[in-house]
């Protein structure tokens, strides 16, 4: 290792290895600026008027891989699985961690947060997951740590 690897310090807020990847992409979301040119209103409802909500903040990058999914979702008839939207863009985690959230860069949304809480084990089909993975979309039911079923994002969380 090269002493400039090993000098390397990386903040906290940036120490989980998706957030790693995000940051180093992406940038600091904290800063001035950077909401305006990465986070979008995307009116998800026009386009899939199945889903629970008729607009949704998310990062820039993440929208068409979601409407890609979501359109596989709808041609195959598994759309019906999405029955609430929780949360997408949000800078600032609901929980006390050093690490921001995937959130954070508005690059995941919980979907049925209410029957897939944190450290269950999901209940989205294998037919579902496989389309969300064709389009690059993450889920956190198949996390191999702690499950988190009702996390997609653009990055895997673990």
């Amino acid at each position: 290792m090269r002493t400039e690897e090993r000098d390397l310090k990386i903040p906290p807020a940036f120490s989980g290895p998706a957030q790693l990847v995000l940051y180093t992409r992406y940038g600091d979301p904290r800063q001035a600026g950077w909401e305006n040119k990465w986070i979008t209103n995307w009116h998800v409802g026009k386009l899939h008027p199945w889903f629970p909500l008729p607009e949704i903040r998310i990062h820039k990058h993440f929208r068409p891989m979601l409407h890609d999914a979501f359109t596989r979702l709808g041609h195959l008839g598994l759309h019906d699985e999405i029955m609430t939207y929780f949360r997408g863009y949000q800078l600032f985690q609901l929980h006390e961690s050093p690490v921001l959230s995937v959130h954070s860069w508005g690059a995941a949304i919980d979907l049925n947060a209410e029957i897939n809480p944190i450290g269950s084990v999901g209940k989205w089909s294998e037919e579902f997951i496989d389309a969300m993975t064709a389009n690059g979309i993450f889920c956190g039911q198949c996390w191999t740590g702690v499950k988190e079923p009702m996390h997609f994002g653009m990055v895997d969380g673990e």
